[in-house]
């Protein structure tokens, strides 16, 4: 195929004016956070409500929802590693029962700061299942599943002959798990609704404002932006997920990962139907590198496997890797040859980005290397929706002291960060 309909977030409908740059003002603020995705605006959210007195203004490089925040798949997952399960070996289980539960118990929060912010975001319940191709796979996700149980995280097996019944996809399938607390958001709406309800704070959101240098003298910390603007604040919060791969020093903590997702034009009923994607609307192949597929409003989303570079290949964070025909390519033949009915189908959308993927597959949330006065708050592995929204509560104790921690956060921040 050629011609590729390359978007910035198939869930971004129009056009988008950033707002209220900087530009090349000077200004003095309390804390400053680099971001406005979800774990940025998470960060100034939890730090404004600990201390209204702040004064907390919040820099974006584009504008709100550019970023992953805004063309993720909108999975709202119950925590941090439940993917990544059969794969990493010698975690404390004490501490992962600890995580899974304080995650689990936190989606009530989520849920009614949506709530509370009259954010309309098509929040819903939506099962993800999870579903092995080969026997090996099956494996891998037998045994996740136990591992999974014994953590706390909502889980049910299904064989090969229950996956076909609820999913009759023309591909052998040996199995599947179903993640049964899983919900799902249109994430672009979600992510504008939580920075007007920022607003409404009284935090500033200064779109358009690209960070070039960030500078701590141990007291204080200097920023110069690329208009010439220059911010000056106690305290900084970096939440700028793999685009922080151009920001040295920072950017040796991440190995970004770029995503390629198309999407289909609305399809005919009968041929929609077809696809066998009812009871289960959210798919994704067990393993590291997986291919996913939603059912969105009689269009398939398909997207993911492994790049044409190889999963070790990193990511060059900029506009080529974006729109790389190659890579759409190999996921639209893959989703033709799983869906021989989408044969040729026309696509209204393809689009990507990058992944900030971390050496353990968590977060880093702490103060920078002989910076201490700059906070990370990145590496969420593709699973920020969820946890990047939480991950403020996670910050403030690193900003205004442990006098300002919630303890079940900061318990399971220190088990994420190994420290």
């Amino acid at each position: 195929m050629t011609n590729f309909p390359y978007q910035v977030s198939f869930w971004a409908t129009g056009d988008f004016e950033p707002t209220n740059p900087l530009g090349d003002s000077d200004i003095s603020v309390d804390i400053l956070v680099v971001g406005a995705g979800f774990a940025g605006i998470s960060s100034a959210y939890y730090l404004k409500k600990a201390a209204p007195d702040l004064n907390i203004a919040v820099v974006e490089a584009e504008y709100v929802g550019f970023g992953p925040s805004g063309r993720n798949f909108g999975g709202v997952t119950t925590g941090m590693r439940e993917l990544r399960t059969s794969f990493i070996t010698g975690f404390d289980l004490e501490e992962e029962r600890f995580a899974a539960r304080y995650f689990l118990r936190s989606r009530d929060e989520f849920e009614k700061r949506i709530a509370d912010g009259a954010v309309e975001c098509e929040y819903r319940d939506e099962p993800i299942l999870m579903h092995a191709l080969d026997a090996e796979a099956w494996q891998t996700l037998q045994h996740e599943s136990e591992l999974l149980h014994q953590r706390g995280t909502p889980n049910k097996l299904l064989s090969g002959d229950e996956v076909r019944q609820a999913l009759p996809v023309p591909y052998e399938i040996y199995g599947g798990m179903v993640l049964t607390a899983w919900r799902s958001v249109q994430p672009f709406k979600l992510v504008r609704g939580l920075a007007d309800q920022l607003r409404g704070m009284g935090v500033a959101i200064h779109e358009a404002t690209k960070v070039s240098d960030i500078n701590d003298d141990g007291s204080r910390v200097f920023v110069t932006t690329t208009d010439g603007g220059t911010i000056k604040a106690s305290k900084v919060v970096l939440a700028t997920n793999a685009y922080t791969y151009h920001m040295k020093p920072f950017n040796e903590l991440l190995f970004p990962r770029q995503s390629y997702v198309v999407a289909t034009v609305p399809l005919q009923d009968d041929v929609f139907q077809s696809l066998g994607l009812k009871e289960f609307t959210y798919i994704e192949d067990v393993g590291m590198t997986f291919y996913y597929a939603r059912a969105y409003k009689n269009r398939l989303l398909f997207g993911g496997g492994m790049p044409t570079k190889g999963l070790f290949s990193p990511s060059t964070v900029d506009r080529a890797a974006d729109t790389d025909p190659i890579e759409y390519e190999r996921v639209y033949e893959e989703m033709q040859r799983r869906f021989p009915q989408l044969k040729g189908v026309s696509l209204e959308a393809v689009w990507s980005g990058p992944i900030d993927i971390t050496e353990n597959f968590a977060p880093i949330i702490r103060p920078m290397a002989g910076m201490p006065n700059v906070v990370a708050n990145f590496g969420f592995n593709g699973e920020g929706l969820f946890a990047g929204s939480l991950s403020g509560k996670m910050v403030v104790g690193q900003v205004l002291g442990s006098g300002h921690s919630d303890p079940d956060a900061e318990r399971v921040r220190r088990y994420l960060n190994g420290n």
